[in-house]
């Protein structure tokens, strides 16, 4: 355990030292000020288009650092040869959990300051909901699950162009795949080799829209404790799955 928090620290440090990380900062700042613009421009809905806009703002900005710092620090780690003395320190399971618990906490701390400056914001135009909170916990969870998908697509692709395709392919699909399903279903009932495909691929891919409580939490509808209990055991079970086969991957190949 001290192994993979020894690697985890590391990585938080260099993550938060990165441009990329304060990059993403400055680019959540201007979309919150453009919110307050939006909202402004829009009487009687201000409110629920600040919160709106502030949530897809932190989840956009999210991804965006999430995937490019993930993915850009393990292969400049290969590229320069510091993974070879990551792994002449620590086991390779050890390197791997403490990468991916770094960059939990880097998605941890960037939540709490993009959170604490989206709060602020919505306090001071008297739109603050208590239910936005555990929205941004939500948000956490998703962020959590393509960081998973990154150290797959990491551990299995020598290219970073294609590991980054490939993200993004997966979080797109996994984003639309339950509105298509529902498309699908309406159009052929409950038969046909595409409805069956869609449904393999909707239970294959994480259910992002069990994650999307965004619609909810904008006009102070909060869900059940139940149903935060189910998205975060099914997050943790998903984000397992996906570390076993990131470590099948890694353990195998040659460095």
């Amino acid at each position: 355990m001290r192994a993979i928090l020894s690697v985890a620290f590391l990585n938080l440090k260099q993550g938060i030292k990165e441009k990329l990380f304060w990059g993403v900062v400055f680019f959540l700042a201007f979309f919150l000020f453009l919110s307050l613009l939006l909202g402004n421009l829009s009487p009687g809905e201000t409110e629920n288009v600040l919160r709106n806009a502030g949530i897809s703002g932190i989840e956009i900005s999210g991804i965006i650092l999430v995937v490019f710092s993930f993915v850009f620090s393990y292969y400049r780690e290969i590229d320069s040869r510091i993974l070879e003395i990551y792994l002449s320190k620590f086991s390779r399971s050890n390197y791997l959990s403490g990468k991916l618990l770094g960059y939990s906490l880097i998605c941890l701390f960037y939540l709490i300051l993009s959170g604490l400056g989206y709060l602020l914001i919505l306090g001071f135009q008297g739109a603050f909901l208590w239910p936005v909170l555990p929205g941004i916990y939500v948000l956490f969870l998703k962020l959590s699950l393509v960081l998973c998908w990154c150290a797959v697509f990491c551990c299995l692709f020598s290219s970073p162009i294609l590991a980054l395709l490939c993200v993004f392919s997966f979080y797109f699909a996994s984003e639309a795949a339950y509105p298509a399903l529902k498309i699908i279903s309406l159009g052929q009932g409950q038969g046909g080799f595409k409805l069956i495909l869609f449904q393999t691929i909707y239970y294959l891919l994480p259910n992002m829209n069990k994650l999307n409580i965004k619609p909810a939490v904008t006009y102070g509808n909060l869900p059940s404790l139940a149903f935060f209990i189910f998205i975060s055991l099914y997050s943790f079970i998903y984000i397992l799955f996906l570390w076993l086969i990131a470590r099948f991957i890694f353990l195998r190949k040659e460095y």
